[in-house]
């Protein structure tokens, strides 16, 4: 996986590219928060095709669609300031998750959230994570099913300390 952040005005933008151990791509992503850390937009491209989901309306829904060769689905799910949007276990999207508030638990304490999964193959499934807070900055999320599952620790900055990244402002003269 090679990654990178950047700070600006308008909040954060990650970008992620994994690849297969013979160097063929497999994803890239591009997730993009508020500067009080909500989910603002996600943009998965994978061999399966592209996928784009913005939180949007009133009740608020998450909206995008999916392309294929085969043809576009559009996409229309309940969303909430208590949903995350996890793609398997990315670091990234974790990141974004614990950085939204969304989880509003203290060290030691665990709760029950509502997920949005995203997988490779760009399909889309409504889900029930445990996310606890095992130290000031660590945090584990599980699938509550038994699938995908994460250990994440982020700096003050909230970007995961377990794997190195570059960062630089969004704008051209602000701090980054």
């Amino acid at each position: 996986m090679v990654w990178t952040v950047a700070d600006g005005s308008r909040g954060r933008r990650w970008r992620a590219v994994t690849t297969h151990g013979d160097g063929r791509m497999e994803a890239a992503l591009l997730v993009e928060a508020a500067p009080d850390g909500r989910l603002v937009k996600l943009e998965l491209a994978t061999g399966e095709g592209l996928l784009t989901l913005h939180p949007e309306g009133d009740p608020v829904r998450l909206h995008g669609n999916v392309v294929r060769a085969s043809g576009i689905d559009h996409v229309s799910l309940p969303w909430s300031a208590d949903h995350l949007l996890m793609v398997g276990a990315s670091p990234m999207t974790a990141a974004v998750a614990v950085a939204s508030g969304a989880v509003g638990v203290g060290v030691g304490e665990g709760a029950g959230v509502p997920v949005v999964e995203v997988g490779i193959d760009l399909r889309l499934r409504a889900a029930t994570w445990r996310v606890a807070r095992v130290a000031e900055r660590r945090w584990r999320l599980l699938a509550a099913d038994g699938g995908a599952s994460l250990l994440l620790e982020v700096d003050a900055a909230g970007i995961p300390t377990a794997v190195r990244a570059e960062s630089w402002p969004l704008e051209e003269g602000s701090r980054g």
